[in-house]
């Protein structure tokens, strides 16, 4: 893997997790609002923005959240959310969330042609 590569996936694996933690952080408050979306939303195009804005990274980032839901399934051991008080299925549905706000916003900003 080269370096731009080994980069994008860096900022890919960044955004998800920006995303998802995100989702869990306004969960444990109260559901996400218009208001706390937009911000969030912002906040997620800032870091890409500040990345470069490499082309299919937003994609690679709602692609790698998708995969979430089922590493967390997957999961023997106890969950670090669970001590939080977020359950397992919790989790993977905030998971999937992050995931399907990720690819609304590489919809709309990402200019990659292929999506994997």
């Amino acid at each position: 893997m080269d370096f731009a590569t080994a980069r994008d996936e860096e900022v890919a694996r960044n955004l998800a997790s920006r995303a998802f933690s995100r989702h869990v952080g306004f969960d444990s408050i109260g559901a996400l609002d218009t208001e706390g979306a937009d911000v969030l939303r912002q906040s997620i195009v800032r870091a890409w923005e500040q990345a470069g804005s490499p082309v299919g990274v937003l994609h690679r980032a709602a692609v790698l959240c998708a995969k979430l839901p089922r590493l967390v399934d997957e999961n023997q051991l106890p969950a670090d959310l669970e001590t939080a008080g977020v359950s397992r299925e919790r989790e993977i549905a905030l998971a999937k969330q992050a995931s399907t706000f990720l690819a609304a916003i590489a919809a709309d900003v990402d200019t990659a042609s292929d999506v994997e």
